[in-house]
């Protein structure tokens, strides 16, 4: 149990002056207040009861009471007792003769009498019975029992009444309901014909009729020519920068038609004919074979630029074309476009009607559902008044002189006295409990349930001024800060044996706790004790190491796990010997995905095997869910709590989520301790300074 027995005893025994004076001062205050109470505010009860036998009629010929709803009943009686403490039967009591002689009316201010008078009156059904208790209680032993019974009187005359004319009272206000209600439901049925005018025929639901279709078809037919323009307007494009090559068979065909492309095609289709013949039977050199060859040149050069001609005809007539066939499919868009815009109008427009008549529909059929609920009610309330002519109650028990004071009775003493040992021991008992967060060394081992590794005191408490948390045991060895952490790192070795310690999770239940300055002092500590030391920054949201160690960051873990670098290219010097740092790198947009892919893991094994150590500085086991993901992938997990900071309820969350991912915790750092009167380590720390006092001043390195 997280609080045993002899908890409790040791907090009775260091407080036990306070319960004692606690005890006491209770004590006293109740006996004295139990005779200041007797002497100086008794109070004298008066009762009396009334019977509520039923609250209707009994009918004709009819010898027994009729059958009432055991609930109907207790209402019934409720109302009975609102009755009594109504403004009408209390003025009139007041204003009785008897009451105004008894010296309660005599001791109160006439501006409050009446407040005073209804704070007085107490009516409640007693359970199991249909009895009505009517009391009052007053300083003086001769006045209750005159007031309760005039009060009674003043209620069994007004109460007949009272029920009657409340019931047709009610009738009253719901039938002026029930016809403004029916003039209301006329009135929307008046609305609802208007607006049925205004739809057209085949208008059957939002957005699936005449209009509708109309408005679809105009869509399709929009988008039709504007397909339709775009490729004019790309052939005129395609026309106009032919620069006079034909673009078609048929071009070319039509060229070719021309009489006089085709003349000269026939001529050089003969001359070439001839031209072979000869200089078959004369050779290359002879007379007519030179004469032929340039008649045949001749004929090309015509005939080339004959084509020439005829084919920028040709394309002019196909710009000239295009460009009417472009310019009539942009007027029939624009002319579609207008009438679907039209139609769009038409169909919202059309669309806010029908919402309109239905919502009247729906308006109509609830009101017609009240209007027939209410004609129902004002129904029943008809046979309440015809079949009640008046209620049944019945005065059982006058009130008397009473006996005995009501307050303060005797078992009081005992009780408070007893109530006194009650809070003498739970308010130091509270103030021992009420703190929940965790505090001290037996807390992380008591609650949390995990190995303590170091309690690094609150820099608050050092004498020397710590200028840089993150690197104390560099910049100053010699401190007690410094020490807790070569502490911490002989714990770790005996937390388990070294091959299973390669790679260690540093996390914490949420920012701010100290994680990154146990992260780099543990790597510092470790480089300086001879290993090579790799500090990995997965702390993607909150990068801490790259300011710590003035890296640029251009390059990081980021990088490495989306594939754009390898492990070497993120590794960064950190200025200490043996000691290097991965930062975050650029911020991804899905730290959670990213850490949690197969890739963190192969580059964790991958540092591994580079390095001796590899220490990871992860976010907030609390705060998002990469610390559970790595914590998988490393040797073990160490959790930093901060001291009064981290509640146990964060420390039992954090060791929780951490074993459901089977997680290998190594154990818990408690930073920042303090006690309520100075430092937690107050003590220790002027041992620890006082001893290195007399030390002899260590020698420089260098």
């Amino acid at each position: 149990p997280i609080v045993t027995i002899q908890d409790v005893l040791t907090i009775i025994r260091r407080r036990l002056v306070l319960i004692v004076l606690l005890f006491i001062l209770f004590s006293g205050l109740v006996v004295g207040g139990w005779f200041a109470a007797r002497e100086w505010f008794p109070l004298w009860p008066g009762e009396a009861l009334v019977e509520c036998i039923s609250d209707r009629p009994r009918a004709a010929m009819n010898l027994r009471d009729d059958v009432t709803d055991q609930r109907d009943f207790e209402r019934f009686v409720l109302t009975q007792a609102q009755i009594v403490e109504s403004p009408n039967v209390l003025s009139d009591t007041l204003k009785t003769f008897e009451v105004k002689a008894t010296d309660w009316y005599k001791e109160h201010d006439g501006s409050r009498l009446y407040l005073d008078f209804e704070e007085l009156v107490h009516a409640a059904p007693q359970r199991g019975t249909n009895l009505l208790n009517i009391s009052v209680a007053t300083r003086s032993p001769k006045d209750p029992h005159v007031i309760v019974n005039k009060l009674v009187e003043q209620y069994l005359e007004r109460a007949r009444e009272f029920n009657v004319g409340e019931y047709r009272r009610e009738r009253a206000a719901y039938q002026n309901d029930l016809e403004s209600l029916s003039s209301a439901i006329s009135d929307k049925l008046t609305q609802l014909a208007a607006l049925q005018q205004r739809l057209p025929p085949g208008y059957v639901s939002i957005g699936t009729n005449v209009v509708a279709q109309d408005y679809a078809a105009g869509k399709a037919q929009v988008a039709e020519l504007q397909q339709f323009e775009t490729e004019l307007a790309s052939l005129v494009d395609v026309y106009r920068q032919a620069g006079g090559a034909a673009l078609s068979p048929e071009d070319t065909q039509f060229v070719e038609a021309h009489p006089i492309v085709s003349a000269l095609s026939n001529q050089l289709f003969a001359v070439n004919q001839q031209l072979q013949v000869e200089r078959n039977d004369f050779g290359d050199n002879h007379e007519m074979v030179r004469r032929l060859e340039q008649q045949r040149i001749v004929i090309d050069t015509e005939l080339t630029k004959q084509r020439q001609l005829q084919l920028g005809e040709v394309l002019r007539y196909r710009v000239a074309e295009v460009e009417t066939r472009h310019a009539a499919a942009q007027q029939a868009l624009l002319l579609v476009q207008e009438k679907l815009a039209d139609s769009e109008a038409l169909m919202a427009d059309m669309d806010a009607v029908v919402s309109q008549y239905r919502s009247l529909e729906e308006e109509i059929t609830l009101l017609k559902e009240k209007r027939t609920e209410m004609s129902t009610y004002i129904g029943e309330l008809d046979r309440i008044i015809r079949e009640r002519a008046a209620i049944r109650v019945e005065k059982r028990q006058d009130a008397i002189e009473p006996p005995e004071r009501s307050f303060p009775r005797l078992y009081l003493i005992p009780a408070g006295i007893a109530l006194s040992l009650l809070f003498a021991l739970g308010i130091p008992l509270l103030l021992e409990f009420a703190d929940t967060s965790l505090r001290t060394p037996s807390d992380i081992v008591r609650h949390l349930r995990l190995p303590l590794l170091a309690i690094v005191p609150d820099a608050d408490d050092e004498e020397v001024n710590i200028q840089s948390l993150e690197t104390a045991v560099r910049d100053q060895p010699q401190t007690m800060f410094a020490e807790v952490f070569r502490s911490m790192r002989t714990n770790l070795q005996f937390a388990s044996t070294p091959d299973r310690q390669r790679s260690i999770l540093v996390t914490s239940p949420r920012p701010e706790d100290g994680k990154t300055t146990v992260a780099c002092n543990l790597a510092i500590l470790c480089a300086q004790g001879g290993q090579r030391v790799l500090l990995i920054d997965a702390n993607f949201r909150r990068p801490g190491l790259q300011r710590l160690f003035g890296l640029d960051g251009k390059t990081g873990l980021s990088n490495v796990l989306v594939g754009q670098a390898s492990l070497a290219d993120a590794i960064s010097a950190s200025g200490i010997e043996r000691l290097d740092v991965v930062p975050t790198g650029p911020t991804p947009p899905n730290p959670a995905e990213l850490i949690g892919s197969a890739q963190t893991a192969r580059v964790i094994a991958e540092a591994v095997q580079r390095y001796d150590r590899v220490i990871v500085d992860a976010p907030p086991v609390l705060v998002a869910g990469d610390a559970g993901n790595l914590a998988t992938m490393v040797d073990g997990v160490i959790v930093v709590c901060r001291a009064k900071a981290n509640s146990r309820g964060m420390g039992i969350r954090s060791s929780s989520m951490l074993n459901r991912v089977n997680a290998r915790i190594l154990g818990c750092v408690l930073n920042a301790a303090r006690v309520t009167r100075g430092g937690y380590f107050r003590e220790q720390l002027r041992t620890f300074y006082d001893y290195h006092a007399d030390e002899p001043p260590p020698r420089s390195k260098r």
